[in-house]
């Protein structure tokens, strides 16, 4: 009977134990993304440095620069992404400042367009606010008073928001720098904190295969989004759209945040369209173009390309996009789909971590019957 009781007493201590360890755990998950929310300015960059890093460390090991010292391997490498980069910015403000100053007046003039359908709500606003106003009166009989709200001036905001982004940038362009001069230290430290001998080589290969898949992933994404790039901007050029080559980079660039870039894709070559060509029917086929092509590369070119290795589960893609654009914004859209793909990887070749690769995965796994 006291065996029984104290085998009781210490079944209830473990559980207490375990129950607050899950809570310990659930608030230093919570603490971590909060300071990720708070700090994004920081830990974004920091984020996109360690993949961009997976994508690049694979070419330092390639023949043509393996006896040429890594620094100088990875400063030619960051300085072509740094040329990329203000090439890009140089190529496109032009045109990306002219298209700015025709929303105004092609706002307008979809209002007049759409006049027919808008109407009926725009009544029902202005009624709304009538009786707001009326409800405002009756309750109260002291005149209602203005504070007025000073806010930074326009100029002041953009500013602001250049220095961030341009620290934000600067943060990337060097870290990234100095992971790939030191990725093969940070592998062997790892490797040597692991205390069984036995295991140093296991986490040797665990290290190289995860690179190896990851970079796979990255890199193919990254031509496929080029290549879809390409194909549209020759369809806008053919369409008669003008400034093909923006829409073109638009559409690579927006292909890597999966369902939302497309939407944002048609959606923007659309009211180009209409801003072009000045009417309602002919902004139509743009879209359609676009969302012909983006169709061929996801349901042909990608799974062709990439195989069954690196599918991923639609369900908790699009949870990741949700969360990590919420969080982050648009580079968190962005790093959505590779954070996952590296979170896969990583937890793919843990033991203790393979369940949860096992709901991240999205192909096809040996059927299991639930238990009537």
């Amino acid at each position: 009977m006291g065996q029984s009781d104290s085998e009781g007493h210490t079944g209830r201590a473990f559980r207490g134990i375990m129950k607050s360890e899950t809570a310990l755990a659930i608030l230093a998950v919570l603490a971590i993304f909060y300071t990720a929310y708070a700090a994004q300015n920081l830990i974004a960059p920091i984020t996109a440095s360690v993949v961009a890093s997976f994508i690049l460390s694979p070419i330092l090991r390639m023949r043509l620069f393996r006896r040429l010292p890594a620094a100088l391997v990875s400063a030619v490498l960051v300085i072509t992404l740094i040329a990329t980069f203000c090439l890009g910015v140089f190529l496109l403000y032009g045109p990306v400042s002219e298209w700015a100053q025709k929303i105004p007046e092609a706002l307008n003039r979809l209002r007049h367009d759409t006049a027919a359908f808008s109407e009926p709500v725009q009544q029902m606003q202005e009624a709304s606010e009538t009786v707001e106003e009326v409800a405002r009166s009756m309750g109260s009989k002291q005149p209602a008073q203005t504070v007025i709200v000073r806010e930074p001036g326009l100029l002041q905001q953009l500013m602001a928001v250049a220095g961030q982004k341009g620290a934000s940038i600067l943060v990337f362009f060097v870290l990234l720098y100095f992971l790939l001069t030191s990725i093969e230290v940070l592998y062997s430290r790892i490797v040597s904190s692991v205390e069984k001998a036995g295991e140093k080589e296991k986490a040797r290969r665990i290290l190289r295969t995860i690179e190896r898949e990851i970079s796979h992933y990255l890199a193919s994404i990254t031509l496929i989004n080029i290549g879809l790039g390409a194909v549209i901007g020759l369809s806008m050029w053919a369409l008669g759209l003008p400034d093909p080559l923006l829409w073109g980079a638009l559409a690579a660039l927006f292909n890597f945040v999966p369902y939302a870039g497309v939407i944002a894709g048609m959606a923007l070559t659309g009211f180009a369209s209409y801003i072009a060509f000045g009417n309602l029917a002919d902004a139509f086929y743009a879209p359609l173009i676009y969302f012909f092509w983006n169709a061929i590369e996801s349901q042909i070119v990608t799974p062709t390309i990439l195989g069954k290795r690196h599918t991923l589960n639609a369900a908790i893609v699009f949870v990741s996009i949700v969360f990590w654009g919420w969080l982050w914004g648009v580079i968190g859209a962005v790093l959505a789909v590779p954070i996952l793909v590296i979170a896969n990887a990583i937890c793919a070749h843990v033991e203790h971590l393979k369940p949860i690769s096992y709901f991240i995965d999205g192909s096809p796994r040996p059927h299991t019957p639930l238990p009537e």
